[in-house]
């Protein structure tokens, strides 16, 4: 009788736990699949979302201000769709805030090269503009893949 209730109580113990992994490794929205990374890994928190970009049907990148360490920035995160129409975030990187100093610097995952340009700029080829809060500067996105 006490090894049936052991077995019973490892098999609940067991399938509880895979379950709870998977609700957290899964996100419905590109904008949880960010909020998860933060939760889970200590990212940079989503103060605001500014816009997210489609690259194809199942690839997106979204830009969004950031805390990370008491500081806010402007982040990028290149998130993909899975066959389970799940999102997850494949690359993230912190861009800073826009500045006169920041123009003509940029920042390069494998997936994707990104920076700050004036407003006034017009884009190069095959790059994504992103309007932030700051009224002189937008974010430059250019997909490498």
């Amino acid at each position: 009788m006490l090894r049936k209730l052991f077995y019973m109580t490892f098999l609940i113990v067991v399938l509880t736990g895979c379950q709870t992994a998977d609700k957290n490794s899964t996100s419905n929205t590109p904008q949880e699949a960010i909020e998860q990374l933060h939760a889970e890994e200590g990212f940079a928190e989503v103060v605001k979302l500014y816009r997210t970009v489609e690259i194809d049907n199942d690839k997106v990148i979204t830009v969004y201000k950031g805390l990370l360490d008491e500081t806010e920035e402007i982040f990028i995160a290149k998130l993909n769709k899975e066959k389970d129409d799940t999102w997850t975030v494949t690359d993230a990187v912190g861009i800073g805030m826009p500045s006169d100093e920041n123009i003509g610097e940029s920042v390069k995952t494998s997936s994707f090269e990104a920076g700050f340009t004036k407003k006034n700029n017009a884009p190069s080829p095959n790059t994504k503009l992103v309007q932030t809060d700051d009224k002189k500067y937008r974010v430059w996105i250019k997909v490498i893949e």
